[in-house]
Parts: structure tokens; sequence; C-alpha cells
């Protein structure tokens, strides 16, 4: 929600080039812009709408009174989407304050797409199904003409992953959207089942990577295991650190990105034996890591999330190297793991079926050159990010 500032987001900077060449002008619109600005295409204009300190002021009253039958609306739109009255009643001080917001974000955006581009004959893009897609969705209501789509991933699909169970706005946004593209198969079928009424509206739409060929390798004594990803719960990364105690001989493990949990890793880390050597790279921009794996030789990459909106992008770049996969079967992961680039491994992971699985790999015919040829053109044909984003925009141009 802020690319491209800050290190997030990287996968924008593997679809954004590739829409750049269907646009002849496109504007991106960032929430945030917190930390340093990445490069974009030179037909790409970067506008901040809002001060960092305006990032969440709310309609003024009066503004807000004059939207109350919208607001009404919306209210009784959310309260049957709750699973249950006190749930909604719980939520209902947040929504309010929400939707105040987006009245101020669609006022804002209203006043400087009247001075620059016609709202109607554009083509609307919410990379999240979130905050940009209320703004949108309430931008809709104010003038029906309006046509937006948007991409659900994680956080802004699955009913668990909000509080209590219940993505509040999410029933708005599906009714509002012209198109809604889903970053996996698992996450398509989750919406279908939820939403049969707007099954019309839902389109799988992959994410992809950019090649950067594939990576240096030769068989060493040693096993070279990589991670990517931020040092939250749901990723577990201590899970990772656990699985090492019982490693078969030499290891390294190198894990990129920083987070919350960090020091419960570093406590894990101090007490593992002297056969295992770890490297906590810390938060590191995506064209970084990208050199890293360009330079460096690994030999399995690995994912222990137990849950994911689409078929994860940090598994899909290690693909493009070549690096064999070993992750937990979670969302749209078994849609990137597969016999041909690696091996899935039951949700319910621990530390000692993940080692197991390392120590087997060791004498695997995945550490052999032509299985990572093989892993490298299963990402080829499948999350090659100008195949993938080429068919998007295909698809979004013709809408």
């Amino acid at each position: 929600m802020r690319f491209p500032f800050g290190n997030g987001e990287a996968f924008l900077e593997n679809e954004l080039p590739v829409l750049a060449k269907g646009f002849k002008r496109i504007k991106l619109f960032p929430l945030s812009a917190a930390g340093p600005q990445r490069s974009t295409p030179p037909n790409v204009d970067v506008v901040r709408l809002f001060k960092s300190e305006e990032i969440y002021r709310p309609s003024d009253v009066l503004s807000t009174m004059k939207e109350l039958p919208i607001l009404l609306k919306l209210l009784r739109n959310s309260r049957r989407s709750a699973p249950s009255a006190a749930i909604f009643a719980k939520h209902r001080r947040e929504i309010i304050s929400r939707l105040r917001q987006a009245l101020y974000r669609e006022k804002r955006l209203r006043a400087y797409s009247a001075k620059n581009f016609g709202i109607k004959t554009v083509t609307l893009y919410s990379y999240w199904t979130a905050d940009w897609s209320t703004v949108l969705g309430l931008l809709k209501a104010h003038e029906p003409e309006v046509q937006f789509i948007s991409r659900m991933h994680g956080f802004d699909l699955y009913a668990e992953r909000a509080p209590d169970g219940w993505q509040m706005f999410q029933s708005f946004h599906i009714a509002q959207a012209e198109r809604i593209y889903i970053a996996s198969k698992a996450g398509l079928d989750d919406l279908e089942q939820r939403w049969p009424n707007y099954v019309g509206k839902f389109r799988l739409a992959r994410l992809g990577t950019t090649d950067h060929g594939a990576a240096p390798w030769a068989p060493v004594q040693q096993l070279r295991v990589v991670s990517c990803s931020h040092f939250v719960e749901l990723k577990r990364v201590s899970l990772i650190a656990e699985s090492l105690r019982h490693i078969e001989g030499p290891i390294c493990w190198t894990h990129f990105g920083d987070g919350p949990e960090r020091s419960n890793v570093e406590a894990i880390v101090k007490g593992l034996p002297s056969n295992v050597t770890v490297h906590l790279m810390g938060n590191c921009p995506n064209t970084a890591v990208m050199t890293w794996y360009k330079s460096n030789p690994v030999d399995v990459f690995v994912h222990a999330s137990y849950t994911e909106g689409g078929a994860p992008v940090a598994l899909q770049e290690a693909a493009s190297f070549g690096i064999p996969l070993l992750a937990a079967d979670a969302g749209g992961v078994r849609e990137v793991v597969t016999e041909a680039s690696g091996i899935l491994l039951p949700n319910a992971l621990t530390a000692d079926v993940l080692s197991k699985a390392l120590n087997d790999f060791r004498g695997s015919n995945w550490r052999t050159v032509n299985a990572r040829a093989a892993v490298r053109s299963f990402w080829a044909s499948n999350f090659n990010a100008e195949k993938v984003y080429g068919r998007f925009l295909d698809e979004i141009q013709c809408k």
C-alpha cells in the first residue's frame, strides 16, 4: 500500500514494468510514502495525494453528514455480511472510522482526477482489495459509470485472516468492483465458495517474477539453505531454526527478512550445534536479494508459513534461479511446489519433520544439475513475469 516507497511489496517491481509497456501513462497512488523511493518506469507518475499526517484523516463532520445516505447503506451492507450481530456491534465504531477516512481519500482523488484525467475513461486498478478498493467503491457509488478492478492475495481474501473471521468491507468491494483477480487457484476456490452469486467477477491471475538467469551451483558437503520472509508468527521462521538442531552434517542457513519474532529466532540460533552456520541478513531491497541469489550457490529454499493467500513470490523467485523448493502445504503453495519443483510438506509442520526432510534432501536427486534445470523450466512455464503479466495486461486492456 506504499509502493514504490520502502522495501515492501517487491512483487510490484515485477508487474509494473510489464504494465507500463501497455499504457501510455500510469499514475501510481501510494497510500503512504514512508521509506526510500524505488525507481519506476519513465511513464509512471508517482502521485502523493496525502501528506504523512493526512493518511488517516477522516472526512469532516459536514462532509460526512452530506454522505449519510451512502454511509447508512454501507453500514446495512456490512451488518448483513457480519458473522453475528455481536461481531458487527464490536466493530461498528471501527467501520465508521474507516469509512470516514475513505470518504476523505475519495474526495482528494476526485479533486485530483478532475484536473488531470477523466475518471470514467481510465483503467482504475487497486492492487489490494483493501483501503483503495473502499475508496474506489465509494467513487463508484457517487459515479456509477466508474469501473475498477482489484487484486486479492491473502490478508484481504480469507475470512480467517481478519479479526473475528470477518472481512468487514469484502461484500462492498466485491459488489462494486467490475473484476477481482485472485493470485492463486486456492484463493479463487475459497472466494467462489463463499460468494457464489459473484463468481462471474472472479478471475485467476497469478503473480510472476523476473528472469535473472540461473544461479551458480556445484555439489559440496555443506547443505546450503535459504529462506525469505518476515519474522512474524505465521511464517514460522523459528521452526526453521529449531529444525537445525538435528541436522546431520554441515549446514548453512541464510535468511532474508526481519520483524518482531527476530529475537526469538536469535535465541534459538545461539543454542545450535557447531555444524550449523546461520546468517540473518535482515531487511534487504529485493534487488539486493536477487543479486545475492545470482552470486551464491543454494541447495534448497525453505518456506514454513502456515497460511498463504497466493502462490508465494518468494518461492517463485527461488525457483527462477533453479533452486529446489521445500515448503509447507498452505494456500497456493502447492501451485508452485510440485513434483517438478520441490517437496511439499504437511501444513502441520514440526521441527522434527522439517529436520528429517532436510537430512533426506542432502542425499537426494534434487542436488543435481538436471533437477535444478527442471525447476527453472517449471518456473519459466508458469511464473515468468513477462508471460503472466502479459496475459493480465491483455485481459485488463480488453475489459
